[in-house]
Order: structure tokens, then C-alpha cells, then sequence
């Protein structure tokens, strides 16, 4: 719709608002309202290609019924919210082609993390600035390996072991591409999922099964 300007903190107001789509509007930018939070009836956020920036405020985990997630496609800076790890209904989480940076938050004694989806189907994170390695706690979430179908890590600056992800019995998309992994550390994992129909690992040549 060609609408420009920032996000408006009127929109606040809609207090039962449960599905905002306000994607492909490049001419919205500025941060989001940290208020977002108060929205909490919210089942389904999209502000794919908009050209939102700054931070992703902690708020956003205060969306206890939020199922889908998508704010790709923006300018987004700073590290994920830890907080996301409170949307215990998300199963859609892209926060592809941002500025993102900091490690993958999980869980420590009282602090949230992405561990913590115990929902999560679809979890997206490529091109962003991502450093570190894929925590193991990450790895071994049983309710991703038992439902999650597309993981996305390329294009980021994660290194450290190669993630095992035996168990994974759903996934049919992997993609590690353009990355740092240690490849001494890789793992035949593969081969045992059997739905797995693509991986892309570890360098530019992508490898299809």
C-alpha cells in the first residue's frame, strides 16, 4: 500500500488486534514501539520488507499467544531478545536479512532462550551477523527435533563444532551455508534423518540429497 512514516503508537489501542500484516512497505521505518508488548492478544506478527531499525525490544516476549513471527527483510540491529524464548505457542520464528549480531540466546537458570520453544516448526535466522557457536542446549531441544521442519543458519559468523542434530526426524531443509564451522567436528548425522531432502553445508557448493 505504499505507506511511509513510523509505526504508530495508536495502534496500541486495538487492544483485541490479533493479526497485523504490514509487510512490503518500504516506507515504513523508525524503531517498534517497544509498547508492542501491551498488544497481547497478537497471534500473528509480519513486517517482512519493511525498513524498520534499531533494536528488537525485549516486549516482543510478552506476546503470549504469538504463533507466527516474521520480521525479515528490515534493518533490525542488535542481539535476538532472549525474551522471544517466552512465546511458548510460536511456531514460526524468521528473522532472516537483518543486521542482527551477539550470539544464539538460550536459557540459563532464570534467563529465556530459544531453547525454550517448545513449539518452534520453522526457525530462520540467515544473513544477519550471528557469531559464536550453535549452543548444544539448542541442539538437543526435543520439541524441535520432534517438529521442526526448516532450519536456517547461513550467512552468518557462527563457528565452533559442526551442530549435531541427530533426531531431527521432520526436517527437510537444513541450510549451515557460509559459516565457520570446524569441520573436524562433523558429525554423519545426516544420514540418519530420513526426511531431510536438502543440506547446504559449510561452503558456497551446495550439497542436495
Amino acid at each position: 500500500m505504499d505507506l511511509t512514516g513510523s509505526l504508530s503508537s495508536d495502534i496500541l489501542s486495538l487492544s483485541e488486534l490479533q493479526y497485523l500484516d504490514l509487510s512490503n512497505n518500504k516506507g515504513l521505518t523508525g524503531t517498534l514501539p517497544s509498547l508492542i508488548g501491551n498488544l497481547n492478544q497478537l497471534t500473528t506478527l509480519i513486517l517482512i520488507g519493511c525498513s524498520f531499525f534499531g533494536p528488537i525490544p525485549d516486549s516482543i516476549g510478552s506476546l503470549q499467544q504469538l504463533v507466527f513471527l516474521a520480521l525479515n527483510a528490515n534493518n533490525f540491529s542488535g542481539p535476538i531478545p532472549p525474551s522471544i524464548g517466552n512465546l511458548s505457542n510460536l511456531s514460526w520464528l524468521d528473522l532472516t536479512e537483518n543486521q542482527l549480531n551477539g550470539t544464539i540466546p538460550v536459557s540459563s537458570g532464570s534467563t529465556t532462550g530459544l531453547d525454550m520453544l517448545v513449539k518452534a516448526r520453522h526457525l530462520c535466522f540467515n544473513w544477519n551477523s550471528l557469531n559464536g557457536p550453535v549452543p548444544s542446549n539448542l541442539n538437543n531441544l526435543t520439541s524441535v527435533r520432534e517438529l521442526c521442519k526448516f532450519v536456517n543458519l547461513s550467512n552468518n559468523n557462527l563457528n565452533g563444532p559442526s551442530p549435531n542434530l541427530t533426531g531431527m526426524n521432520f526436517l527437510n531443509s537444513l541450510d549451515m551455508n557460509n559459516n565457520s564451522f570446524n569441520s573436524s567436528a562433523d558429525h554423519p548425522w545426516h544420514t540418519s534423518l530420513e526426511a531431510l531432502t536438502t543440506l547446504y553445508h559449510l561452503n558456497p557448493h551446495h550439497l542436495l540429497i
